[in-house]
């Protein structure tokens, strides 16, 4: 099983290269859209992202704030989907 530190490491790092933003600058508990890491379209990067690498599809549903609103929030989404 996958830890919730590996994810959040990998995470940071797709973050990082995708949106080329550095990794110090991503607050992990401030919303990525609200601090201008990302837009809509960056939710559908990260939605792809989830499914090549983790295995799952998300769901329209679940692309929202308890699930993407920060970097801590979509590590705990991706480890308790993946569970």
């Amino acid at each position: 099983m996958e830890t919730k530190e590996k994810i959040q490491s990998d995470l940071l790092q797709f973050l990082s290269r995708q949106f080329f933003v550095d990794i110090e600058d991503i607050q992990i508990d401030k919303s990525l859209i609200d601090t201008g890491i990302i837009d809509s379209m960056g939710l559908i990067e990260i939605a792809s992202y989830i499914k090549k690498t983790h295995g799952f599809v998300v769901s329209n549903e679940q692309m929202n704030r308890d699930n993407f609103g920060s970097v801590l929030k979509l590590v705990d989404f991706i480890y308790k989907t993946k569970s």
